[in-house]
């Protein structure tokens, strides 16, 4: 059933189409309301937040264009066909990045870059069938018509890494269609990371890790809304349920996305929400061919030059609370080791967006600079962490065990007294420590870093297509140049 909403969204309309009774299922119990649940509704509440900033700034060219028809809608539909119309989206992609830091990776930007190159590439849905690109464009346009919040689950569990789906112990643990009718196709089976399909509209399945000739009956991309019956979403443990207060766990217990295991518990999907059907080879296909893997990347790069502006200031904020802002060392430190990769991937994120590859009237980032920057994010995630708690040595472990330590009668004059800086009284003090570390050190921190080093592949993957996108025969030419003059 198809919703209608203006097309820039309000925050209270993308909660009411929550309340649809959708299956969730934490710590055995199912979850009867996704928007009041304490799990989930902060997270929520984020996400509704910049829908209402959105719609408030709807006539700003940073968020919005004017399609054909004279309708303002968001620059995350919007279908670059120039670097112009990519600086547009990198714009629309820091604005719904900055109100959570970085820190959620999987706001509705993302996967709207992936259906919105889709529908611009529709001629690789095309070779099975024009209804199939027919479909893809229709479904894009409703989604860009109705602002919808798309999540994606892409990646299978790991049951057996050595062998593909088709030669699993039994059939259909990774989602395959189980049979047909007129109507449709009946899907069984599981993807492991759904990340914020909780608290989205309708959900992307396919594959994004490559499948293999006997592997057909797996070969399937469709779209579902949440609500569909028979899937079910099972959360990791959400952070927020373990976060005692917003001063002791910030982030944890407002900017948790949360990853969830989806079960497709045979689910029918009617043909109109079918992309792929049961085709390997455009399965495959369908991420690179398309400009959807480096469009949805580069948000992904743009989202975490924003997570590293915010590393940096709370860097330099730490220097400036420990009296250590001044020193040498501490300078080299924030200079050398901090700010050089945030200008790093600044300057990345806007090469990939002035250089663009235009084929056939559709420019995508250029992947040179998109894979440069998912190598390089990759490996000095965890340097900058790391240079995060040398700037803090033992102010972790010397804090106070919560914020009531501030309130209670009998230690607030200790607490006060001994907890302070020469830079900061305690409170303050101790709340910048505090955000540190639910940044670096709690599950919500490890996660975090976990993401980052895997969201998008293992090392080996992202650095085989920065060899297929790096330009070899510029540097070989120069070479036999060079070999020439002698």
């Amino acid at each position: 059933m198809w919703h209608v909403w203006p097309h820039m969204r309000s925050g209270d309309d993308y909660i009411r189409r929550l309340r649809d009774g959708r299956a969730i299922y934490l710590d055995g119990e199912r979850v009867k309301d996704v928007t009041r649940h304490p799990a989930f509704a902060e997270p929520v509440r984020r996400v509704a937040d910049i829908y209402d900033r959105a719609r408030a700034a709807a006539d700003d060219p940073a968020v919005t264009f004017v399609g054909p028809d004279g309708r303002r809608r968001s620059n995350m539909w919007l279908v670059p066909r120039s670097a112009d119309d990519l600086a547009a989206r990198r714009r629309v992609h820091r604005f719904w990045a900055e109100p959570t830091y970085g820190l959620m990776g999987r706001t509705p930007d993302h996967v709207a870059c992936v259906l919105t190159a889709f529908a611009s590439w529709r001629q690789l849905f095309d070779r099975a069938g024009r209804e199939f690109g027919d479909r893809v464009v229709r479904f894009y346009e409703r989604a860009r018509d109705d602002d919808l919040y798309v999540a994606y689950a892409i990646v299978p569990p790991q049951i057996d890494r050595s062998a593909p789906a088709h030669r699993h112990p039994e059939p259909f643990l990774h989602p395959g269609v189980v049979r047909e009718t007129d109507a449709g196709i009946v899907v069984r089976g599981s993807h492991a990371i759904a990340t914020s399909v909780t608290m989205a509209d309708w959900l992307f399945v396919s594959y994004i890790t490559p499948l293999v000739p006997g592997d057909e009956a797996y070969a399937v991309s469709f779209v579902l809304p949440v609500d569909a019956e028979g899937l079910r979403l099972y959360p990791r443990r959400p952070y927020a349920t373990m976060a005692t207060s917003v001063y002791d766990y910030p982030l944890s217990s407002r900017f948790d996305e949360v990853d969830t295991t989806v079960v497709f518990d045979d689910v029918f999907v009617p043909w109109e929400q079918v992309f792929i059907d049961r085709n390997v080879e455009l399965v495959n296909a369908q991420f690179h061919e398309t400009p959807s893997h480096a469009t949805a990347n580069f948000q992904s790069l743009v989202r975490f030059g924003v997570k590293l502006e915010f590393l940096a200031g709370l860097a330099m904020k730490l220097a400036e609370v420990q009296g250590g802002d001044a020193e040498a060392g501490t300078q080299a430190t924030l200079g050398g080791d901090i700010a050089t990769f945030c200008a790093t991937f600044d300057a990345l994120n806007h090469a990939a967006e002035r250089f663009p590859l235009v084929t056939d009237g559709v420019a995508r980032p250029h992947p040179q600079y998109i894979y440069a920057g998912m190598s390089l994010q990759r490996r000095v995630i965890v340097d900058l962490l790391r240079t995060l708690r040398e700037l803090a040595g033992g102010a972790f472990q010397n804090v106070p065990s919560s914020e009531a330590n501030f309130l209670a009668d009998e230690t607030r004059e200790h607490t006060t007294r001994y907890f302070q800086s020469r830079a900061a009284g305690a409170r303050d003090r101790i709340k910048l420590v505090k955000l540190i570390w639910d940044f670096v050190g709690t599950e919500f921190g490890g996660r975090h870093l976990q993401y980052e080093m895997f969201y998008s592949a293992s090392q080996t993957v992202v650095n085989r297509r920065m060899f297929r996108s790096y330009d070899w025969n510029r540097a070989k030419a120069m070479v036999d140049r060079c070999l020439g003059e002698y």
